[in-house]
């Protein structure tokens, strides 16, 4: 957990003059679906370097983890006033994951709970990472990606408003 990642971001300057002549609510749409382009590049790195059972067990389903990685809005951004987005493993939670999936449980062959097993290891098992190689490998792609998503639709957007 010691290991620290380090990324360079140009184009700030250009961004935020693009930024600064938006509504609040475009201003939100435009970044927050900028940033899930770029953090799309990491989910689909992590869903390759996530390890999948072998042999299906009566708990366990071959690429549970795997399908339950995600692309989510981050609420405690939002509630500091800003936007961001985080990649995870999806936990079974709510109405919909209930009815499809049951309750989540260690016995739920659905539910990967176990996920942290796999990322940080235990004391009887190494660990296996999946997402920290994930955003190192290809974190200048998802910062390259929002850079090139988020200018030309802030671009596009200002000249709505301003016509």
């Amino acid at each position: 957990m010691a290991d620290e990642l380090q990324m360079k971001l140009d184009g700030l300057d250009e961004l935020k003059r693009a930024l600064a002549g938006l509504p609040p609510k475009i201003r939100t749409r435009a970044v927050r679906n900028a940033l899930k382009a770029g953090a799309r590049l990491i989910q689909a790195a992590a869903r390759q370097a996530a390890p999948v059972l072998a042999v299906p067990t009566k708990t366990r389903t071959p690429g549970t983890v795997q399908r339950r990685i995600a692309v989510r809005a981050s609420k405690f951004a939002r509630q500091a006033g800003d936007e961001g987005v985080f990649v995870g493993v999806k936990p079974l939670r709510g109405k919909a994951d209930t009815r499809r999936y049951g309750k989540a449980s260690a016995k739920n062959p659905h539910d990967p709970y176990y996920w942290r097993f796999l990322e940080f290891g235990t004391k009887k098992m190494p660990r296996r990472p999946f997402l920290d190689p994930a955003v190192a490998s290809q974190g200048q792609a998802a910062i390259a990606r929002f850079m090139a998503e988020a200018v030309p639709q802030i671009e596009k957007l200002n000249v709505k408003e301003g016509a």
